[in-house]
């Protein structure tokens, strides 16, 4: 079930997610990082320096070199938050390496889940895209059935080659926190939060609508 906060702007909204990783996080928690518009981790963890994980991983990754342009690599490096985490000495998690395609997500796919044994406590922040994808996880994706924490795909979009954690993955977390600003995504939600819409093949983002995990919706959309 998704709750809302609705707050009156972006900047708002990460300090906003701030406070909600200050209750379900803590040293023994492992974060989950999505990449996107909508979270800015300078705001939401590295200006506050309050946010103490156990360990850090990525919830998905657009597949390319170590670093590439497009990568969420990259996207926290520029934050700050890479150097933020290894000022406090806590691991992170990357996607990509040097191996192919498969081979990386089968790889991340085995270190996942030797920290899912590690930490029982697992919080994820996440986003929802305006075609109602989350993750890497877009309509008909393999994650949605998959047996795997992890697969590889092929989707139509920008970034194409996608690394996504699966639904049986993401149903060992804890809490989400989802983040999405922009008017432009007004009547994308309005779909996703109406009554009867459970087609979570078509919109994977219904799964925080179906799941019973803590799913907090932070949000500058007027609903």
């Amino acid at each position: 079930m998704i709750q809302i906060i609705k707050v009156k702007d972006p900047l708002l909204g990460n300090f906003r997610a701030n406070s909600l990783l200050r209750i379900f996080v803590d040293s023994q928690t492992l974060l989950a990082l999505s990449g996107g518009r909508s979270p800015n981790y300078n705001q939401m963890i590295v200006l506050p320096r309050n946010i103490i994980p156990g360990a850090a991983c990525l919830v998905d990754e657009r597949y390319g070199s170590v670093g590439h342009a497009g990568s969420n690599e990259l996207l926290l490096e520029r934050s700050g938050l890479v150097d933020f985490l290894k000022s406090k000495n806590i691991e992170l998690h990357n996607v990509l390496s040097v191996l192919p395609f498969e081979e990386t997500a089968f790889d991340y796919d085995r270190r996942l889940r030797e920290l899912f044994v590690k930490y029982e406590k697992k919080v994820a922040i996440m986003g929802i895209g305006n075609d109602l994808h989350t993750a890497g996880i877009f309509a008909n994706s393999l994650a949605i059935d998959s047996p795997k924490y992890v697969v590889s795909q092929v989707v139509d979009d920008e970034f194409p080659k996608r690394i996504t954690m699966t639904f049986k993955a993401l149903a060992r977390f804890n809490a989400f926190i989802i983040l999405a600003f922009g008017q432009e995504k007004k009547e994308v939600f309005k779909k996703l939060l109406e009554d009867g819409l459970e087609d979570i093949r078509k919109y994977p983002a219904v799964f925080f609508k179906k799941t019973a995990i803590k799913s907090y919706l932070i949000t500058d959309i007027s609903l």
